[in-house]
């Protein structure tokens, strides 16, 4: 159901800089006159009559009227009237604001204490409260009430939050399942979304996941350089085993000919064999006993591996626990503040005191004082009332009181507890960091050691070849050649032992590509994750494109001369949400004044539409715009001229005022 309002007459007395004027207007009212003449007045009389204000929204500003030296004139009464009508019906509003003069008992003047306003319509007096709410009934809602008045407050009075929340409640949203059947891309959408989520939550939802998951995949090369720090790259091992298999075979070779330069006799071959024998099962025993001494290294490595799982789950049980803290702390002066509230309601109660009305102890028929003795069971009644009431409400206080006292401690105990877990975890990480600079550094100092010479069987055998030796070696049966023979195979035996110290670094090399291996995998499978994130992530904003796109297209057919952009586009492609006025493709605070007035009557005509009311539009500066478009509202223009004095002009009438 629509509604018109229409004003028919604005009078003003002492009001700003006019003494007297009373204006009619008709549908289309024009008012001349220089700067300072008084036009943009008018329009503040006509807003200050309604909500205290003027035409720019401002509830302080001066009314009275000023003299010279611009102090106010006093003992003069600032009055304004209107006669409105609202769908033909007329009514007429004043508002007479007048000041307080008070004199004291033995002086000579009086002094100014204030102003007073008062309230009319239809010439009876009304008070301020029933006055708004006249006003209100009349108007409606102040807000609608000064968009559907002034072109240009819809687009400079409003934030754009508020502009773009009018604009919705326009045109209406769109639903998702609107949205999703309009772009078939957006389909997957269905299925990303959980039971009554909206999009906002979605997008949060994905992002959250997506950053977590980029912060696990993030610290995954610093893991693997670690353990690439650790490996023994350096060492080539199939040129090892290559150059150990050489050094055996030339010692072989070197065992056949002291064998076949030294044959005595078969004693002394077969001892040879045996020291051979004995030799090679000694060789086997050393590489055994080093391969043993890398097990250290190797369980250093998975130690670490360990503390780092470790670390990375006490990490998570500080944050967590911190954020707990944080959210528990907000609570506090929450509840203290309403411990303070309940205090004083309770001291307020208790001061209370019961005053006695003597008009209650009077007979309401024949107007004679009841008789003492009831006056005093009746004052007694009235007591007992009085302070069973004023206890049960200290009670029900204190009971208030004692509950938000409880929970109060109950907080600070819980937040004392997680305080203490904090530190415990906070310890507990801590030294797991100790702990894991600790392993890592036995790692780099990690040197293989074996002790053969406490190993009885390793000796045994020595002393087996040693005996064996001695008993071959014999001044009778060792000539020069065995001996330089023996040398040669000393010197082999002795780069063969080097050989195999860094043969045993081939297992730990193993273990730990393994490991790296797992971690280069988890990376992988954390990348795709990051990118099927990333795909859900791009349909969100495919989501509020289209969106968008359907929004901008309804909003824009309600509205004639003007264009609304609801999003500004980042430079990553992403959507910010906004609400700018376009006029040709011009923002409305960079278009020239003819067109902010032109698109704010375009948008006043679609806000009436939508609201049902019609309502008086002032236009000030109209003499900067040439033709405005037609709107079924009223139209008073005020227009600069070098007219001394206003002019009014009306449907062809002509008055000078």
């Amino acid at each position: 159901m629509s509604k018109t309002i229409f004003l028919k007459q604005l009078s003003l007395k002492n009001f700003k800089g006019i003494k007297d004027l009373t204006i009619d207007f008709s549908k289309i009212t024009d008012i001349y006159g220089e700067n300072g003449t008084g036009k943009t007045t008018i329009f503040d009389a006509f807003t200050w009559l309604l909500f205290d204000k003027d035409s720019q929204d401002r509830s302080k500003f001066d009314v009275h009227p000023l003299d010279g030296n611009n102090n106010v004139i006093h003992m003069l009464e600032t009055e304004v009237s209107a006669v409105v009508e609202i769908d033909s019906i007329k009514t007429v509003l004043k508002k007479v604001l007048s000041e307080k003069w008070v004199k004291k008992r033995g002086e000579v003047e009086a002094e100014l204490k204030g102003t007073e306003s008062s309230y009319y319509v239809d010439e009876v007096p009304f008070k301020q409260g029933e006055y708004k709410s006249k006003i209100k009934e009349i108007t409606g809602d102040e807000d609608i009430f000064k968009l559907l008045t002034n072109p240009l407050y819809f687009s400079l009075g409003l934030k754009w939050q508020d502009r773009r929340k009018i604009i919705f409640d326009l045109n209406g949203d769109v639903s998702i399942e609107d949205v999703i059947n309009y772009n078939d891309k957006l389909a997957e959408l269905s299925k990303l979304l959980k039971p009554n989520e909206d999009m906002d939550s979605l997008s949060k939802r994905v992002k959250a996941q997506k950053a977590k998951l980029k912060k696990d995949k993030e610290s995954i090369p610093a893991r693997v350089d670690e353990l690439n720090r650790t490996m023994r790259n350096d060492i080539d091992f199939n040129i090892q085993e290559s150059n150990k298999k050489t050094i055996l075979l030339n010692i072989n070779a070197l065992d056949e000919k002291i064998l076949d330069s030294s044959k005595v006799n078969e004693e002394v071959l077969n001892k040879k064999k045996q020291v051979y024998d004995l030799k090679a099962k000694l060789n086997d025993m050393e590489y055994d006993l080093k391969s043993k001494a890398q097990e250290p290294l190797n369980n250093l490595n998975q130690q670490l591996r360990d503390i780092e799982r470790n670390i990375y789950d006490a990490q998570s049980k500080v944050d967590r626990t911190m954020d707990k803290i944080k959210a528990k702390d907000k609570n506090i002066p929450i509840i203290e503040n309403s411990i303070a509230t309940l205090k004083k309601q309770w001291y307020e109660v208790n001061d209370e005191v019961l005053e006695f009305d003597e008009n209650e102890f009077i007979c309401p028929t024949c107007k004679r004082p009841f008789e003492a003795d009831d006056i005093e069971i009746k004052k007694q009644e009235m007591t007992d009332n009085f302070n069973q009431s004023k206890a049960e409400r200290k009670k029900q206080i204190n009971e208030k009181g004692k509950a938000k006292s409880n929970e109060l401690e109950e907080l600070k105990t819980e937040i004392t507890q997680l305080k203490q877990r904090f530190e415990t975890y906070d310890k507990e990480l801590t030294e797991l960091v100790s702990h894991k600079s600790e392993v890592n550094k036995q790692i780099l100092e990690f040197k293989p050691s074996v002790d053969f010479n406490n190993n009885k069987e390793y000796q045994e055998l020595m002393q087996q070849i040693s005996d064996l030796e001695s008993e071959i070696d014999t001044p009778s049966t060792v000539d020069n050649q065995v001996q330089e023979l023996k040398h040669q195979k000393a010197n082999f035996e002795i780069e063969l032992g080097g050989i195999n110290n860094l043969i045993a670094y081939k297992e730990q090399n193993i273990k730990l590509k393994e490991r790296i291996d797992e971690l280069q995998a988890e990376e992988k499978r954390l990348a795709q994750l990051i990118a099927d994130l990333e795909k859900q992530e791009y349909l969100t904003e495919e989501f509020i494109k289209t969106k968008v796109e359907l929004l901008e297209s309804s909003i824009n057919n309600k509205f004639k001369y003007v264009k609304f952009k609801l999003f500004d586009i980042q430079k990553n492609g992403g959507l910010n949400e906004s609400c700018e006025a376009l006029i040709d493709g011009v923002p409305f605070s960079n278009a020239n004044t003819a067109s902010q007035y032109n698109a704010g009557i375009d948008i006043i005509n679609a806000l009436s539409e939508f609201y049902g009311v019609q309502a008086p539009i002032f236009i000030d500066n109209r003499e900067s715009v040439n033709q405005i478009i037609e709107s079924n509202s009223q139209i008073v223009n005020l227009i600069v001229s070098k007219d001394k004095k206003l002019r009014i002009e009306s449907e062809g009438i002509w008055n000078d005022k």
